[in-house]
Order: C-alpha cells, then sequence, then structure tokens
C-alpha cells in the first residue's frame, strides 16, 4: 500500500527545483511549514534522505533524493496522463464496446461497420466475438457484452431491448440450370415436390421451417449443412432448392458451381436485423453513438442494394 502522496512528492519536487523551502512555498504559494512537513512524512514512509541541509545554501539533493526525484517527475507525468484519460472517458470520448456478433451476419457486417465507427471514433475500441443467437442473448442479459449484432429471432427477448437495424425478405436459391431459373420470381408452393437443401444454423432453421409451414409445403430434405456457403454449393450441385436471407455478392459458389437467387411472390415475414442492449441499463454516449452509427450503417447499405 502507498503510504505517501502526490501533493508530497509534487512539493518535494519544488524545493528539489527552487533548492529550499521558502522558495518552494513562494512557489507553491503555501506556507513553510507546510512544506518542511510534506518532507519529513516523504522521508519518513520511504526511508530515504532526500536532501542535505546547510544553514547557509539551503538543501541540496542526495544521491537518493536525485534517483528518487527521476521517479516522482514518472510517476507526475503518468498521473497527468491517468487524468488526460478520465477526462476522456467522462466526456466519453474513449472506451470500449464489447460487441457480439451472430455468426451468420458476421462476414456480411461486422467488418465494415467496426472499421467504419473506428474511422469515426478513433477513441473508442470495439472489441466483438461471433456468437449463437441464444449465446448472444445470455451473454447481453448477464453484462459479458455490451450490444449484440442479432437477428429478432430465435432467441427469447426477455431482459432485451432492441433497435431494428435493416428487414431482411427471404429468397429461394437454386442451381443456374434449374428450370426456374430464368424466372426472377416464383411462389413456394410451386417447389413443394422439389428437394430441400437446410440451412442448420442455430435459429435460422427454425426460421425457414415457419416459412414453409406458412406456405403449406413440406418438401423432402436433401442435404443438411451449418454453413451457408455449403447450402449454396450443394443446390448449385443438383440437390434441390434452399431459403435464404443473405445473399453473397457472387452467384458463383465456393466449388466453382453457379446459383440463382429468385424473388419470393408469398408475402412472408421478413427476419429483422437488430442491435440488442439490456432493457432497463444505462447507455452512456459510446453506446449511443455506435447505435446510431449502426443505424446509419445500414441503412447506407441497404439502399446501395435496394
Amino acid at each position: 500500500m502507498v503510504r505517501f502522496t502526490l501533493r508530497q512528492c509534487a512539493y518535494f519536487r519544488a524545493v528539489a527545483e527552487q533548492g529550499g523551502i521558502a522558495q518552494a512555498a513562494r512557489v507553491l504559494n503555501i506556507s513553510q511549514p507546510s512544506v518542511a512537513q510534506a518532507l519529513d512524512k516523504l522521508e519518513d514512509v520511504t526511508g530515504l534522505v532526500l536532501f542535505e541541509r546547510h544553514h547557509a545554501r539551503g538543501l541540496t539533493l542526495t544521491l537518493q533524493g536525485r534517483l528518487f526525484l527521476q521517479h516522482v517527475m514518472r510517476l507526475e507525468e503518468q498521473a497527468r496522463q491517468v487524468e488526460r484519460e478520465a477526462t476522456a472517458l467522462a466526456a466519453e470520448a474513449a472506451g470500449e464496446i464489447r460487441l457480439g456478433v451472430f455468426w451468420t451476419l458476421s462476414p456480411f457486417y461486422a467488418a465494415g461497420l467496426i472499421r467504419s465507427f473506428n474511422d469515426a471514433t478513433p477513441g473508442v475500441i470495439v472489441r466483438q466475438q461471433e456468437m449463437a443467437l441464444a449465446d448472444l442473448a445470455d451473454a447481453v442479459r448477464d453484462g459479458s457484452i455490451d450490444l449484440a449484432l442479432t437477428y429478432d429471432r430465435g432467441s427469447v427477448p426477455d431482459g432485451l431491448a432492441f433497435v431494428e437495424l435493416a428487414e431482411l425478405r427471404p429468397m429461394v436459391v437454386v442451381a443456374a440450370d434449374h428450370p426456374l431459373a430464368g424466372q426472377g420470381s416464383v411462389r413456394l408452393a410451386t417447389l413443394a415436390d422439389e428437394p430441400y437443401v437446410m440451412l442448420d444454423g442455430p435459429g435460422s432453421r427454425r426460421y425457414f421451417e415457419d416459412l414453409l409451414a406458412e406456405s403449406g409445403i413440406n418438401p423432402p430434405i436433401s442435404y443438411v449443412s451449418t454453413s451457408l456457403e455449403s447450402v449454396r454449393s450443394a443446390v448449385a450441385s443438383g440437390f434441390g432448392f434452399t431459403l435464404l436471407v443473405m445473399r453473397p455478392p457472387s452467384a458463383t459458389t465456393y466449388d466453382g458451381g453457379a446459383v440463382k437467387t429468385l424473388e419470393i411472390e408469398d408475402d412472408l415475414q421478413p427476419l429483422r436485423i437488430v442491435l440488442a442492449s439490456r432493457e432497463g441499463v444505462h447507455r452512456g454516449l459510446i453506446a449511443r453513438r455506435f447505435t446510431d452509427h449502426a443505424v446509419a450503417f445500414f441503412a447506407a447499405r441497404h439502399e446501395a442494394t435496394a
């Protein structure tokens, strides 16, 4: 436990620089006894002899005093840095956001969102981690993360507050040589007897199953994967059609195949991308800035692709 104070160190430095207690007291605008008492206390708690005392020439630093002065100067600079950083934190010009990202959203949005926010707010660090839907909700509730970029489905919303960022419409994906590939849109009933390639992601599977049920069809499942790109490759290879809400910019799959995306004519429930936070918790300026930035970022992205 530190037993001396920054004030005692400041008085010691003033005496060292001014060469005497009286001179230091004048510079500090305090009484000489206050300076003398601070020096005595500092020497007492450190066990150092800081000055040689001369009746005619005032005080001169000992070897211990000269070395200790170097430490004091570094300590004072660190204290000033702490004060500057505390001021920045109080003004929320600096800080940290712990952001959880649903794993299927991450490759489409996370890097661009974080990079653009860092460019606009360089004093704030965004630490992101990819997680499953249910894990994201739990992490927000227990305070492990501050915000979650996720869907508004697949987790219990109790205790969470949502800011909507985008609304995604489901789409049909077929192989480029599929008989329906030349059409711009399709009704799901048309695909009732077609084999179905299932994206078995946490939360995603239930959403797509609900869409199929809502349309009154139950297609045979031909292929299952937790990977969006594996699903697209299976579709390109002729395993059947799939339903997706995220559209990669290229129609070419990882294995060199090709797919075609069709709009769905049915009036189906959309999937919403949201920024989730803990309900009722104080959201400081940094979190509000990030939320506002995310809203603008998604608006610009989806306006450009509309």
